[in-house]
């Protein structure tokens, strides 16, 4: 009997050990398959992303110079930049026939400009469906569900910069 339980405990801490090599100690954060010949097209020096950005910031500035009062910020409150988390851009790219993304820019309900991600096909057309099934997502408390009523789904909340932001462009 003894010999049956060191056997049965030696056992389970075989299959533990075995299931513990074989899954990642944080799935989410694994790398993402990336065909390094098709993104060095679209790669540009962070001096070239700085320009741009400076570049939208003082277009902006000058903007704002030539309306009336703070119009641009009361009509188009638009932000620097907007933070997605990476499930949120996985489960675009996981979508049937995704090839990439595509972001329009959107008004909220506080004239504020929010990012709205779709995913597209290979040939640009947006692809239209269920991005995250609300039975396969969390109930997290204090965490709204996702808003959607129609199993069309599109990605938005992310993160505005300014105020969240810790930008180093």
């Amino acid at each position: 009997m003894k010999h049956r339980n060191i056997l049965c405990f030696f056992s389970a801490a075989v299959l533990l050990a075995a299931l513990t090599q074989c899954t990642p100690s944080h799935p989410d954060q694994g790398e993402i398959p990336v065909d390094k010949a098709r993104a060095i097209e679209h790669v540009i020096p962070i001096e070239e992303a700085r320009a741009l950005r400076q570049g939208f910031l003082a277009g902006r500035k000058e903007l704002q110079s030539k309306l009336p009062g703070n119009y641009l910020d009361s009509a188009f409150n638009i932000p620097e930049g907007e933070t997605f988390n990476r499930h949120a851009i996985a489960a675009i790219l996981n979508a049937k026939g995704a090839e990439g993304l595509r972001i329009y820019m959107g008004k909220d309900e506080k004239g504020q400009v929010r990012m709205v991600l779709l995913p597209v096909d290979s040939s640009g057309t947006d692809i239209l469906t269920t991005l995250v099934s609300r039975e396969k997502a969390a109930n997290v408390p204090g965490v709204q569900p996702a808003r959607a009523s129609s199993p069309i789904q599109a990605m938005e909340s992310g993160q505005r910069c300014p105020p969240l932001c810790k930008a180093k462009l």
